[in-house]
């Protein structure tokens, strides 16, 4: 893998990433100095332009043995397309996803830039500096990934504002282990022109907007998040509803009592919705989770399965007929009530 990158005042700035593989790792260090900013436009198709007499550090490579040469911006710049021995530049759709190391500071402008296959993002917390544009034309990002910074900052709400597209948030402590899910609603804006009075309204639509601001400064907040619980219901589909459902259910930080209460009410009616939710993640731990779950009822049990018999999922189905079979019921639906023989 190689990149042409240059050197700033504390480490390493990567202006240009190439490799076959869409699914981008960025490491920490270049040549033993820390990666600390990625260049505007790093990832796009668009290519800044070049100041002249500008030096930038050439290729490099590791794994094979690392090489590096100091040439003119404009002959890097040129290069930066395909190299030599025809590796192609990671740019626009052919990036799918993109991990960011922990000590880079400074993200440039527009640096995904029209990267239309972008799905996921990993980033941590402690981003300094996000650029101009930075997700334009990114419409089809539907994971962030964030972890911690060292320092207790987020960057989280300033990623949130970039994006209006429906996103699935994994908050992640420093092993990688999931502390909390969230879900983030689809919103936009539309300009309403008011003719006689000759004047333009701004009218917003979804709830996406109310989520993105659950925020004190930078610290995301937890209770204000559960409390536009209503809002979700009525603007969105029961299915998107009971995903962010789960995903708090599952992952209970900061859940308030009475919310807990709300959102297991709110479960266990709605079972079709909730296996479509898990198996959208192909997620068999949501599955187990919820059917060990005391507000899973045997009502919820059997939307549940009949929506895996639907779907010929047999190995959420053993999941919830083992679950199932537990349940005082058992597995005969006749047990447990009165029966009726007429002549």
């Amino acid at each position: 893998m190689r990149v042409i990158y240059d050197k700033v005042k504390d480490g390493i700035r990567i202006l240009r990433w190439f490799g076959y593989d869409g699914q981008v790792e960025i490491p920490e260090r270049i040549c033993g100095n820390d990666v600390k900013e990625l260049g505007p436009y790093a990832f796009s198709q668009t290519l800044r332009r070049v100041i002249p007499g500008e030096k930038f550090q050439g290729e490099i490579s590791w794994g094979e043995g690392e090489s590096q040469r100091e040439v003119p911006a404009e002959e890097a710049l040129l290069k930066a397309e395909t190299l030599a021995d025809g590796t192609p530049a990671l740019q626009g759709d052919m990036l799918c996803s993109v991990s960011l190391p922990p000590c880079l500071q400074r993200v440039g402008a527009y640096a995904f830039y029209n990267c239309g296959n972008l799905e996921r993002l990993r980033f941590w917390g402690g981003l300094e500096d996000l650029g101009a544009g930075l997700f334009t034309g990114c419409a089809r990002i539907r994971h962030l990934e964030v972890f911690p910074s060292p320092q207790g900052k987020s960057c989280l709400k300033e990623v949130l504002s970039e994006l209006r597209q429906t996103l699935r948030v994994s908050c992640l402590d420093e092993q990688g282990e999931v502390r909390a899910k969230l879900l983030f609603p689809e919103y936009y804006e539309e300009s309403v022109e008011n003719t006689p009075a000759r004047i333009l309204t701004q009218e917003m639509h979804g709830c996406g907007h109310r989520y993105r601001n659950a925020f004190s400064g930078t610290e995301f907040q937890y209770l204000a998040y559960d409390r536009l619980f209503p809002h979700i219901q009525v603007q969105e589909k029961p299915e998107l509803v009971a995903e962010l459902v789960l995903g708090r259910l599952m992952y209970p930080i900061q859940l308030d009592p009475e919310r807990k209460t709300v959102y297991e009410e709110y479960a266990a009616s709605h079972g079709r919705e909730l296996f479509l939710a898990a198996e959208k993640g192909r997620d068999l731990k949501a599955l187990q989770f919820i059917a060990a779950s005391s507000w899973c009822t045997v009502g919820c049990l059997d939307e549940m399965i009949q929506e895996g018999r639907r779907k010929g999922d047999a190995q959420a189905l053993g999941i919830l007929m083992d679950a199932r079979g537990k349940r005082p019921e058992g597995g005969n639906p006749a047990r447990g009530r009165k029966q009726r023989f007429t002549l």
